[in-house]
């Protein structure tokens, strides 16, 4: 299918998603390596975390102020310095500052490409194309994930761990010279008075408050959970990255399809039934004896956000009003940010002062209340 020119974006979305997945599980790996403990471990996510927290908001406003096509293009700018940054790290402050960039690029690359999709898309087609942002990122998360963890398999961490971040920060500059070559603006510049705010809905308020829910647990096992496979079931970490792949896959697949479900079906039903879904496989994870059925639970948890996350991206992008979509999406992802800001410093304290299997729990009930919400205020007489 030839790319239309409103989702001109996506290349530079897979380019500059090359290191997540490599990042969200090797990180804990590396700074294990490094002698840190897990609490520091989730300080390090939440530096990331926190960092969008501040600055979603702010770009959400210049968005609406100056326009859609800078603002994405810069997340580019960022992105590079933050995989230059990872590579020269050797110590806690070296990686809070590489975090930090990496949580600036992240905001700017997410809130412009969600609100691109908002601008250009009808709200019967918004689920899909919130799917297809998801899967490009994942499949570029994939690729660069496999070539990552490649590294560390036949290299020393300390080798394997630059030369990593190096390949990551061209294919990041390549991102941006496709962006400034070829990402054009999505809306009129409208450059708002001091006095007008853009209003939240009850609607709206009430979506943020399961925003954060999700937000905090999808964030909560994050920094744990590979130091939990390598502690239970002591394997080489290329083997525990294949242990990933299979759910990789799922998602790099199927929220291209189950964006039309939230289309078809309405985005309330799609997001509670996912949430709870994911919840559920979340409880089993820890006591599954064979490391090949924690890979398939991965892969129904994996299922699981597949269904609710595009749903949940084109919820607020049809709530939004025309004049204030930037900001109103830049509080979404801010209100997400608030929420995983939280989640690693608490899945890091469970991990290490309880037991592993109590951040699984907790994530699940969490899961399971943001469930409920979604169907009483969103599924519930619609």
């Amino acid at each position: 299918m030839a790319m239309t020119n409103k989702a001109k974006y996506l290349p530079a979305v897979f380019l500059g998603s090359t290191a997540f997945g490599f990042l969200n599980f090797g990180l804990p790996i590396y700074a294990d390596g490094i002698g840190l403990d897990a609490v520091t471990i989730g300080g390090a996510y939440t530096v990331f975390m926190g960092t969008m927290l501040i600055v979603r908001p702010l770009i959400g406003a210049g968005l609406d102020r100056f326009g859609r096509r800078w603002f994405f293009t810069t997340a580019f700018v960022f992105y590079t310095f933050a995989m230059l940054a990872f590579a020269h790290t050797e110590g806690t402050a070296g990686l809070y500052v590489a975090r930090f960039l990496q949580g600036v690029g992240a905001s700017l690359m997410w809130v412009t490409a969600k609100t691109m999709i908002a601008d250009t898309e009808e709200p019967s087609s918004r689920g899909i194309a919130m799917g297809r942002l998801t899967t490009r990122s994942v499949r570029g998360s994939i690729i660069g994930g496999f070539y990552g963890f490649t590294l560390l398999g036949f290299m020393p961490l300390a080798q394997a761990w630059p030369i990593a971040f190096l390949g990551y920060a061209v294919l990041s500059g390549l991102a941006f010279i496709w962006s400034v070559g070829n990402v054009g603006e999505t809306t009129a510049v409208i450059a708002q008075p001091a006095e007008d705010r853009v209003r939240f809905s009850p609607e709206l308020r009430r979506l943020f408050v399961i925003v954060f829910l999700t937000g905090f647990a999808s964030a909560l096992i994050e920094p744990i959970y590979l130091l939990y496979l390598k502690t239970k079931f002591e394997l080489p970490m290329l083997v525990l990255a294949l242990v990933f792949f299979p759910a990789g896959l799922v998602f790099a697949v199927l929220p291209r399809y189950s964006g039309g479900w939230s289309d078809k079906w309405g985005r309330g039903p799609v997001i509670a039934v996912g949430v709870i879904f994911a919840g559920l496989v979340s409880l089993a994870l820890p006591f599954w004896p064979l490391v090949v059925f924690v890979g398939a639970s991965y892969v129904l948890f994996s299922v699981g956000w597949a269904m609710a996350s595009p749903a949940l991206d084109a919820l607020v992008a049809d709530l939004s009003p025309a004049h204030g979509r930037g900001r109103v999406i830049g509080a979404k992802e801010a209100a997400a940010g608030v929420g995983a800001a939280f989640g690693p410093l608490v899945g890091g304290a469970l991990y290490q002062y309880t037991t592993p299997a109590a951040a699984f729990v907790v994530n699940g009930m969490t899961l399971f209340v943001a469930a409920f919400l979604t169907y009483h205020w969103f599924a519930m007489n619609r």
